[in-house]
């Protein structure tokens, strides 16, 4: 199916690429080679190359080329990874040249998932993205195999390998994809199930390694995994809010994000991003140690934005002030706590719930028989607390409204609604 490629090892070398609009930073190369550590790999250098385009045949040109072979045969590396994309073509021509594994970081982090992969559907997540990867993987390098010519009076060379191959592949594909969504319906009658019952939940989001595990097993007082490693969550866990009052709140801890997530990821985890776009307030988890949050905001916020999450409400959380005391004068609008040794986390679960219930307001209001419309309407905001039929038909109904729910009622269906 692939190329004969050389086999991998640990022993690294990092290689960073820019362009005339791409810059990088220290930050990309610093989360770069914790992504190299985090795959298991020895990493023992890292290499930048600015240029002003791609090179056709292998991306970084020919003189970059001879300084790598130079560097892996000093260093007795076995393993390149880059951190932009190649085609099959360059990455095929790379691992000629240099005699060694040619990785991408879309492939590490692929690598990275399918390692940490836990639960039935975070598997099959894994498999469709790599087999969605490898579909663009595929090259002629297996051409003897291709069906013969036909005997006599047949016409054409008959069916070429790489032909098989994609076929192979997309059925492949498409028996995951089957299998994916049984899942995924299971998890829909599980959402579902909760805004029945009206239970808000609440969805941990923000950058790989922020600590987001750890601030949901205080939150929930559950034991799930967590590491300081990238990635260390991919499958998504749902747990109820430990809090002294009597309001159910679920909490569910989503899969971290990165810069510049490949695209094969975002559609791969699609149904466990849903807990992220279904959620009805986000807590954003801050690394409040990272130097450059202002760029890791706007990172997680196009990852929302792709999502379709954007326009959830969000409270931002700086984590890790035990070791960051300064942080409050950076960022003064988030709550500031330690989910390592509990400090702010009972402020933190106060702002949760008055996020949710502490702005909302319960109204009296009726509807007659032919405005289903409006009934329809009110169930779909999720806002009603309790129905009751009349003899005449008419419904009497208490509403649990936010000032801005007050508002678009009373604006779109002129409703009348008593406090």
């Amino acid at each position: 199916m692939f190329f004969d490629r050389p086999s991998k090892g640990e022993r690294t070398l990092l290689l960073s690429i820019s362009f005339d609009k791409f810059t990088t930073t220290e930050h990309d190369l610093a989360e770069f080679a914790q992504l190299a550590e985090s795959a298991g790999l020895e990493v023992l250098n890292t290499l930048s190359v600015r240029r002003d385009a791609p090179h056709p045949s292998t991306c970084i040109g020919p003189g970059k080329v001879s300084d790598l072979q130079q560097e892996i045969q000093r260093e007795k590396l076995e393993l390149l990874v880059l951190d932009h994309e190649l085609t099959a073509s360059q990455q095929r021509k790379l691992e000629r040249e240099l005699k060694v594994r040619v990785m991408t970081q879309t492939e590490l982090i692929l690598h990275v998932f399918a390692d940490r992969a836990q639960t039935h559907e975070g598997k099959l997540q894994v498999e469709l993205a790599m087999l969605s990867h490898a579909q663009s993987r595929l090259v002629r390098g297996w051409t003897h195999l291709d069906r013969q010519r036909g005997g006599i009076g047949l016409r054409g060379v008959g069916e070429t390998q790489i032909s098989l191959d994609k076929r192979m592949l997309q059925k492949r594909v498409q028996i995951t994809q089957s299998r994916l969504k049984k899942v995924q319906q299971q998890r829909n009658r599980q959402r579902h199930k909760r805004t029945r019952n009206q239970v808000p939940t609440v969805a941990l989001v923000g950058y790989t390694n922020a600590g987001k595990s750890t601030l949901f097993n205080v939150l929930t007082r559950s034991r799930v995994y967590a590491d300081d490693r990238l990635f260390a969550t991919l499958d998504p866990t749902v747990r109820k809010l430990a809090n002294a009052s009597e309001q159910e709140i679920l909490l569910a801890d989503t899969v971290g994000f990165i810069r510049e997530l490949p695209v094969e990821l975002v559609a791969a985890f699609r149904s466990t991003l849903e807990e992220v776009t279904r959620a009805d307030l986000l807590l954003h988890v801050l690394d409040a140690t990272e130097p450059r949050l202002d760029e890791i905001c706007r990172s997680v916020d196009m990852t929302l934005e792709q999502i379709g999450a954007a326009s959830i409400p969000t409270i931002t959380v700086l984590n890790k002030i035990d070791i960051a005391p300064d942080v409050t004068t950076r960022r003064s609008d988030a709550n500031c706590v330690s989910a390592l040794n509990g400090i702010g986390v009972e402020e933190l679960k106060e702002h949760i719930l008055n996020s949710l219930y502490g702005l909302h307001q319960k109204y009296q209001t009726e509807l007659k028989p032919n405005e289903g419309k409006i009934r329809s309407h009110l169930y779909d905001m999720q806002v009603v607390e309790n129905e009751e039929i009349c003899r005449d038909g008419s419904s009497r109904f208490t509403l649990n409204l936010k000032a801005d729910q007050v508002n678009h009622l009373i604006e779109t269906y002129k409703l009348r609604l008593h406090g």
